[in-house]
């Protein structure tokens, strides 16, 4: 008996910076080719005009790529420009049993393929604020007929499996919720910060981390705007760190930065980072917030856990699916609670041990392992 074939769109695990998108892909596929390779044949197609972009696909076991070098990736963004989606087809005949797209959107398969799509949050429609215009249009066109014509649908929490089912209340779909484990750290390696760090100002132990692309659904402006409102003598022994890159409409939030600063606060944007440098960061940080507004899931208060930190997140309910009680949460909405909320963080000692006790097992609680049997599972009872 031939083994189930399936297509999966790679682009997202090509890039060289990935996204949160390209790991989950990434990490997802290697553990489908390593767990279950021996009874899926996995397919990964991805563009790469006239070899311009020189990628080059990973090595994984059990799982083989295809480059289009013939057809630019291009022409597909100019296409869904005048609301179009080509089909499939015209990029790779490739045959498959199943065709899995990775993130968000799908395009026209044969009648004979079944269609998974990797869906990871409905920001678009909860909160179309937060997205840029341009992606927000695309998204609305084009994602809810994937979503429709999906027999399968994969997603990253139970929160947005909940979404889902608001706003498609008929979906026929198989609907797989696979929480995201955290990249395992190796804590032994040198967490002495780096001179493009130490220049910054910024004291090991003294200070408290936000780690995230400077954004609105971020909301790192109350996070400022409550830093501010910290007792003197916490502010005046610990700084507010932002580590991320430049965001989209970032304006606002760069004008509280600069006029915390000029007010004599004392916050540290990092702007990039390289990875071992964030590793420096979280080791020695003194505790982690994240107010977000919104997420589809969130990442990095895990990997704040995996350093022992304690952590402060927005009272949002994918974030106490995300940590349980391994967390406090606040008022993202009230810098005032967000700084008091800060402050017992910093203060109360045993609170801290309790938190990062309750971190231990809350990152034990899902592996690539278990995602990988469960996405298997979906296919294999789909062909």
């Amino acid at each position: 008996m031939s083994k189930p074939k399936i297509l999966f769109e790679a682009g997202p695990m090509m890039d060289i910076k990935k996204t949160g998108v390209g790991y989950y892909v990434d990490y997802l596929v290697r553990n489908l080719g390593r767990d279950h390779g021996d009874t899926l044949e996995l397919v990964g197609y991805y563009f790469d005009f006239l070899n311009r972009n020189h990628k080059q696909a990973p090595e994984i076991s059990g799982v083989r790529f295809k480059k289009i070098s013939l057809i630019p990736g291009k022409l597909l963004s100019l296409t869904r420009r005048f609301k179009f989606q080509p089909p499939l087809g015209m990029f790779t005949r490739e045959p498959a049993d199943i065709v899995l797209f990775t993130n968000y959107v799908s395009l026209p398969v044969s009648s004979h393929k079944k269609v998974a799509v990797v869906i990871y949050d409905l920001g678009f429609l909860d909160h179309p604020e937060y997205t840029q215009s341009v992606n927000l249009a695309y998204m609305q066109t084009f994602c809810p007929p994937s979503i429709k014509r999906a027999d399968i649908i994969v997603t990253i929490s139970e929160f947005t499996k909940q979404r889902l089912l608001h706003y498609f209340p008929d979906l026929t779909a198989n609907i797989i919720v696979t929480p995201i484990p955290p990249v395992p750290v190796d804590t032994t390696v040198n967490t002495a910060f780096s001179v493009n760090l130490t220049t910054k100002g910024i004291k090991p132990k003294q200070y408290i981390l936000f780690v995230s692309t400077l954004e609105p659904r971020k909301n790192v402006q109350n996070l400022v705007k409550a830093y501010a409102q910290l007792p003197p003598e916490i502010r005046n022994e610990y700084a507010l760190v932002l580590v991320g890159g430049k965001g989209w409409k970032d304006e606002e939030i760069q004008q509280e930065i600069a006029t915390q600063q000029a007010a004599g606060m004392n916050v540290i944007p990092t702007g990039y980072v390289t990875d071992q440098e964030k590793a420096a960061l979280y080791a020695n940080a003194s505790c982690y917030v994240l107010p977000s507004h919104y997420e589809g899931f969130g990442m990095t208060p895990l990997e704040a856990m995996q350093w022992d930190i304690p952590v402060a997140l927005s009272d949002i309910p994918v974030f106490r699916e995300v940590a349980e009680d391994a967390a406090v949460y606040f008022d993202k909405d009230d810098p005032e609670n967000i700084a008091a909320t800060i402050a017992s963080l910093i203060q109360d000692t045993d609170l801290q041990q309790k938190l990062i006790s309750a971190g231990h097992r809350v990152l034990t609680r899902d592996t690539w392992t278990n995602n990988s049997h469960l996405v298997y599972e979906a296919f294999t009872n789909n062909t």
